[in-house]
């Protein structure tokens, strides 16, 4: 048996008797093989019970090997691309978690100050920009995981760039703690093809504890950057691909739909049958009449009874294959969490199913969001310790747009109610950026900044205006709802 190491080299290993039993047992990763299984005696599948059940809890390692993963990183990244099934996917959880960008506001000036320099600067917008969040947010999706490398430099200063997860071949992690990661070892080659090994520290470890890697050799020296590690979906140590469980079955239906496609387009070849009375002298002659010619639509044929021309039977079996088709993108749609009518068929969905069914996919954008809230928080905080701002004042106000449309109107009607109530809250920061996201405010932070200025000024008059100009927006979604 032959594994692979972290590091991408191969080494022999003796297969031990509960290795084989779980590759015996393993299910296997093509949809064609379980095809196969599936027409077998129910006598030959139930053998399998004769072995036993295996006890999952024993086992220990990584669910996936890394040759594995590094092949459905590709695959994903494939699908993603050229599929239309898979861009649909990984399109609407970025477009329903990000929308036009996240929004963020510090409570205290200093803090407010740093981060608004690091998110500003130019170096930086690749990454965090509207553009920059919903590119990690794709590549999240589309590798399982993403790797941002955090640069601190001179005078509080700090860049922000991704690593590509095939780069990273060892999460170096605390012998006695493997939920402790101390540092990534990076192997990877520049743009005259120059190999390359980088060790990084974790934001966790920042002071650089030793430790040994899986060769054991001792970490010591590392390259001047912070990595900082968000997975997806995944119970070990790095991500899966949100398309991973649909592969095989985007894979099938894309077969599917060629093999319709091939059907009518041998349909499509010949429209008419005609019976000749007579011998070849008889076939050659009709068949010269049209032979090669275009008829026009609408056109009388004239035949004597030496001919019978009668049009060809087309039927397809469309409806029936519909529902094949339909059976096996639902796999799909269970794979990715997304409901059927979003991947092109609007037909099967109604207002009815729509309240109960995008009521689990609204759960799973939100909690979409509040991953990526943390993860931007956790980089604040290490730009604000960078610049030496005590922790008591790291809090920043974090908020995404809404998920679903109807929200907005909903959300506006209840800020009026309540700021009738208790007038006060309009002069808070936080009331203030929610209501300018519901409002669709593409730059919240600098409208807030110039509503302080007019505060200041005149406070009475500042409040009446915003809360005038809320109220007539309320009213324009109201009728339009």
């Amino acid at each position: 048996m032959v594994l692979y190491r972290a590091d991408g080299t191969l080494y022999p290993l003796r297969e031990s008797a509960t290795e084989t039993k779980l590759r015996e047992m393993a299910p296997f990763s093509e949809v064609e093989e379980i095809i196969r299984e599936a027409t077998q005696q129910v006598e030959d599948q139930l053998k399998l019970e004769d072995k036993g059940w295996l006890n999952l809890s024993q086992t220990t390692g990584e669910v996936v090997t890394e040759a594995e993963r590094v092949l459905n990183v590709k695959l994903s990244r494939l699908y993603y691309t050229k599929d239309p099934l898979g861009a649909q996917s990984v399109r609407l959880w970025t477009d329903y978690t990000f929308g036009p960008g996240l929004t963020w506001k510090a409570k205290d000036d200093q803090t407010q100050k740093v981060l608004t320099a690091f998110w500003n600067a130019p170096i930086n917008q690749p990454v965090l920009s509207v553009r920059g969040q919903r590119k990690s947010s794709d590549k999240d999706l589309v590798d399982g995981e993403i790797f941002f490398a955090l640069f601190l430099g001179a005078k509080g200063q700090a860049a922000i760039r991704r690593i590509d997860p095939l780069e990273i071949t060892e999460i170096i992690t605390d012998p006695d703690d493997v939920e402790n990661v101390l540092y990534y070892k990076r192997l990877w080659s520049d743009r005259l093809s120059t190999p390359h090994t980088s060790i990084y520290r974790s934001t966790t470890n920042i002071k650089g504890e030793p430790t040994t890697d899986l060769q054991g050799q001792t970490v010591s020296h590392t390259d001047d950057a912070l990595v900082y590690h968000l997975t997806f979906r995944t119970i070990t140590q790095r991500g899966n691909p949100l398309l991973l469980p649909a592969l095989d079955w985007i894979k099938q239906y894309r077969r599917f739909l060629a093999s319709r496609i091939a059907i009518m387009l041998a349909l499509a070849r010949f429209a008419w049958k005609t019976k000749v009375a007579g011998g070849q002298t008889a076939v050659n002659a009709i068949k010269a009449i049209t032979d090669d010619k275009e008829i026009n639509a609408g056109s009388q044929l004239l035949e004597n009874m030496g001919s019978d021309t009668q049009p060809i039977k087309t039927d397809s079996g469309a409806r029936n294959a519909y529902q094949d088709g339909r059976q096996i993108k639902l796999q799909v749609a269970a794979a990715v969490g997304i409901p059927e009518q979003y991947f092109g068929d609007i037909s099967i969905g109604n207002l009815a199913t729509a309240k109960t069914v995008e009521l689990p996919m609204m759960k799973m954008f939100q909690s979409y969001q509040a991953v990526w809230a943390d993860t931007y928080r956790d980089i604040f905080q290490l730009v604000l310790a960078h610049n030496n701002i005590p922790p008591e004042k790291w809090y920043v106000d974090i908020d995404f747009p809404a998920i679903a449309p109807a929200d907005i109107a909903q959300a506006a009607e209840a800020i009026v109610a309540i700021l009738n109530v208790i007038p006060e809250l309009a002069a808070l920061d936080d009331v203030m950026q929610i209501a300018l996201i519901t409002l669709g405010i593409d730059d919240p932070a600098e409208v807030l900044d110039q509503l302080a200025k007019e505060a200041k000024a005149n406070p009475e008059i500042a409040l009446t205006k915003a809360l005038k100009q809320f109220r007539e927006v309320i009213k324009v979604h109201g009728n339009g709802h």
